[in-house]
Protein backbone atom coordinates (compact mmCIF):
# COMPACT_ATOMS: atom_id res chain seq x y z
CA UNK A 1 0.00 0.00 0.00
CA UNK A 2 1.41 3.17 -1.11
CA UNK A 3 1.31 6.69 0.89
CA UNK A 4 -1.66 7.68 -1.14
CA UNK A 5 -3.44 4.17 -0.08
CA UNK A 6 -3.16 2.58 -3.46
CA UNK A 7 -3.17 -1.67 -3.14
CA UNK A 8 -0.44 -3.24 -5.35
CA UNK A 9 -0.11 -7.09 -5.79
CA UNK A 10 1.81 -9.32 -7.89
CA UNK A 11 -0.15 -11.36 -10.07
CA UNK A 12 3.06 -14.12 -10.75
CA UNK A 13 1.38 -16.84 -12.67
CA UNK A 14 -0.02 -13.90 -15.01
CA UNK A 15 3.60 -11.86 -15.25
CA UNK A 16 1.33 -8.67 -14.33
CA UNK A 17 1.73 -6.37 -11.27
CA UNK A 18 -1.93 -4.95 -10.28
CA UNK A 19 -2.97 -1.69 -8.56
CA UNK A 20 -6.50 -0.64 -6.96
CA UNK A 21 -7.25 2.55 -4.69
CA UNK A 22 -8.53 1.81 -1.57
CA UNK A 23 -10.13 5.23 -1.02
CA UNK A 24 -11.97 4.88 -4.56
CA UNK A 25 -15.51 2.92 -4.13
CA UNK A 26 -15.73 1.33 -8.00
CA UNK A 27 -14.07 -2.10 -8.01
CA UNK A 28 -11.86 -0.89 -10.98
CA UNK A 29 -8.00 -2.36 -11.03
CA UNK A 30 -5.17 -0.94 -13.27
CA UNK A 31 -1.98 -2.76 -14.34
CA UNK A 32 0.93 -1.37 -13.43
CA UNK A 33 3.36 -3.55 -15.05
CA UNK A 34 3.86 -6.66 -17.44
CA UNK A 35 2.23 -6.87 -20.11
CA UNK A 36 0.30 -10.59 -19.16
CA UNK A 37 2.94 -12.52 -20.90
CA UNK A 38 6.34 -13.55 -19.63
CA UNK A 39 9.10 -12.10 -21.15
CA UNK A 40 12.02 -10.62 -20.82
CA UNK A 41 11.62 -7.26 -22.62
CA UNK A 42 11.09 -4.02 -20.48
CA UNK A 43 7.78 -4.22 -20.61
CA UNK A 44 7.33 -7.85 -19.86
CA UNK A 45 8.06 -9.87 -16.62
CA UNK A 46 8.44 -13.38 -15.89
CA UNK A 47 6.94 -14.60 -12.67
CA UNK A 48 7.12 -11.03 -10.49
CA UNK A 49 6.96 -11.58 -6.80
CA UNK A 50 7.98 -9.22 -4.42
CA UNK A 51 7.15 -5.31 -4.80
CA UNK A 52 7.89 -1.91 -3.63
CA UNK A 53 6.47 1.09 -4.34
CA UNK A 54 8.69 4.01 -3.39
CA UNK A 55 7.36 7.96 -2.23
CA UNK A 56 7.80 9.11 -5.36
CA UNK A 57 5.29 6.19 -6.78
CA UNK A 58 8.20 4.30 -8.29
CA UNK A 59 7.37 0.18 -8.85
CA UNK A 60 10.36 -1.94 -7.58
CA UNK A 61 9.57 -5.50 -8.65
CA UNK A 62 11.70 -8.66 -8.38
CA UNK A 63 11.38 -10.25 -12.05
CA UNK A 64 11.36 -14.15 -10.18
CA UNK A 65 12.21 -16.10 -13.07
CA UNK A 66 14.51 -13.23 -15.18
CA UNK A 67 16.96 -12.70 -12.17
CA UNK A 68 16.41 -9.05 -12.03
CA UNK A 69 14.72 -6.24 -10.33
CA UNK A 70 12.99 -4.21 -12.28
CA UNK A 71 12.15 -0.24 -11.55
CA UNK A 72 9.02 0.87 -13.49
CA UNK A 73 8.66 4.65 -13.23
CA UNK A 74 5.40 6.79 -11.80
CA UNK A 75 2.60 6.07 -14.34
CA UNK A 76 4.83 4.41 -16.97
CA UNK A 77 4.99 0.83 -18.12
CA UNK A 78 8.29 0.16 -19.56
CA UNK A 79 10.92 -0.41 -17.23
CA UNK A 80 14.43 -0.22 -16.29
CA UNK A 81 16.44 -3.07 -15.22
CA UNK A 82 18.21 -1.84 -11.83
CA UNK A 83 20.32 -5.06 -10.75
CA UNK A 84 20.49 -8.65 -12.00
CA UNK A 85 20.17 -10.06 -15.84
CA UNK A 86 20.59 -7.47 -18.09
CA UNK A 87 22.21 -4.70 -15.98
CA UNK A 88 25.98 -4.72 -16.13
CA UNK A 89 27.79 -4.13 -13.22
CA UNK A 90 25.80 -5.58 -10.73
CA UNK A 91 25.10 -8.42 -8.93
CA UNK A 92 24.19 -11.76 -10.78
CA UNK A 93 20.39 -12.97 -9.01
CA UNK A 94 19.64 -16.22 -9.31
CA UNK A 95 15.46 -16.10 -8.27
CA UNK A 96 15.31 -12.64 -6.04
CA UNK A 97 11.81 -12.96 -4.20
CA UNK A 98 11.67 -9.75 -2.23
CA UNK A 99 12.87 -5.72 -2.73
CA UNK A 100 12.47 -2.91 -0.35
CA UNK A 101 14.22 0.30 -0.02
CA UNK A 102 14.97 1.75 3.18
CA UNK A 103 15.13 5.24 4.09
CA UNK A 104 17.84 6.60 2.47
CA UNK A 105 16.41 4.96 -0.87
CA UNK A 106 18.98 2.18 -0.65
CA UNK A 107 17.91 -0.92 -2.19
CA UNK A 108 17.60 -4.39 -0.62
CA UNK A 109 17.08 -7.73 -2.35
CA UNK A 110 16.49 -11.38 -1.45
CA UNK A 111 18.64 -13.62 -3.57
CA UNK A 112 16.85 -16.69 -2.79
CA UNK A 113 17.93 -19.58 -4.61
CA UNK A 114 21.91 -17.99 -3.72
CA UNK A 115 20.24 -17.48 0.14
CA UNK A 116 21.47 -14.12 0.38
CA UNK A 117 20.37 -10.33 0.90
CA UNK A 118 22.71 -7.62 -1.20
CA UNK A 119 21.90 -4.00 -0.77
CA UNK A 120 22.73 -0.91 -2.61
CA UNK A 121 25.03 1.99 -1.07
CA UNK A 122 26.66 4.98 -2.24
CA UNK A 123 29.67 2.87 -4.18
CA UNK A 124 27.33 0.38 -6.20
CA UNK A 125 25.46 -2.59 -5.18
CA UNK A 126 27.38 -5.49 -2.20
CA UNK A 127 26.48 -8.56 -0.67
CA UNK A 128 25.36 -8.15 2.77
CA UNK A 129 23.89 -11.17 4.37
CA UNK A 130 24.84 -14.79 3.48
CA UNK A 131 27.83 -13.82 1.18
CA UNK A 132 29.64 -17.06 2.08
CA UNK A 133 26.99 -19.51 1.91
CA UNK A 134 26.71 -21.55 -1.42
CA UNK A 135 22.97 -22.98 -2.42
CA UNK A 136 21.61 -26.58 -1.67
CA UNK A 137 23.74 -29.15 -4.44
CA UNK A 138 21.22 -28.93 -7.04
CA UNK A 139 20.59 -25.31 -7.01
CA UNK A 140 17.36 -26.13 -4.85
CA UNK A 141 17.56 -22.61 -2.25
CA UNK A 142 14.90 -20.48 -2.29
CA UNK A 143 14.03 -21.09 1.44
CA UNK A 144 14.33 -17.41 1.72
CA UNK A 145 11.40 -15.28 0.66
CA UNK A 146 10.48 -11.62 2.21
CA UNK A 147 12.19 -9.44 3.55
CA UNK A 148 11.49 -6.03 5.98
CA UNK A 149 13.05 -3.31 8.24
CA UNK A 150 11.57 -2.20 11.61
CA UNK A 151 12.05 1.41 13.00
CA UNK A 152 15.49 0.74 14.21
CA UNK A 153 16.54 -0.39 10.59
CA UNK A 154 17.11 -4.01 11.82
CA UNK A 155 16.04 -6.57 9.03
CA UNK A 156 13.66 -9.72 9.10
CA UNK A 157 13.49 -12.06 6.80
CA UNK A 158 11.03 -14.74 6.44
CA UNK A 159 12.55 -18.62 5.47
CA UNK A 160 9.59 -21.08 4.29
CA UNK A 161 11.67 -24.22 4.90
CA UNK A 162 12.34 -23.44 9.03
CA UNK A 163 9.10 -22.15 9.62
CA UNK A 164 11.35 -19.04 11.06
CA UNK A 165 11.72 -15.61 10.79
CA UNK A 166 15.23 -14.26 11.14
CA UNK A 167 16.16 -11.19 12.60
CA UNK A 168 19.13 -9.10 11.61
CA UNK A 169 20.39 -6.18 13.73
CA UNK A 170 22.02 -3.11 12.22
CA UNK A 171 24.32 -2.23 14.76
CA UNK A 172 26.94 0.44 14.64
CA UNK A 173 30.77 0.18 14.57
CA UNK A 174 33.57 2.34 15.86
CA UNK A 175 33.95 4.11 12.35
CA UNK A 176 30.13 4.69 12.12
CA UNK A 177 29.60 2.35 9.77
CA UNK A 178 26.73 0.06 10.31
CA UNK A 179 26.51 -3.61 10.10
CA UNK A 180 24.28 -6.70 10.37
CA UNK A 181 25.07 -9.30 12.86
Amino acid sequence: VDINNTLYCSLKSLNQVVAKSLNDISNSIKIVAGTGCAGSLSTQLNGPQGIFVDIDFNLYVADLSNHRVQRFPSGQLNATTVVGSGAPGTFILNYPTSVILDADGYLFILDSVNTRIVGSGPNGFRCLIGCLRLPPPGGNGGSIQNIVFDSFGNIFVTNITTNLVQKFILAADSCSMYNFI
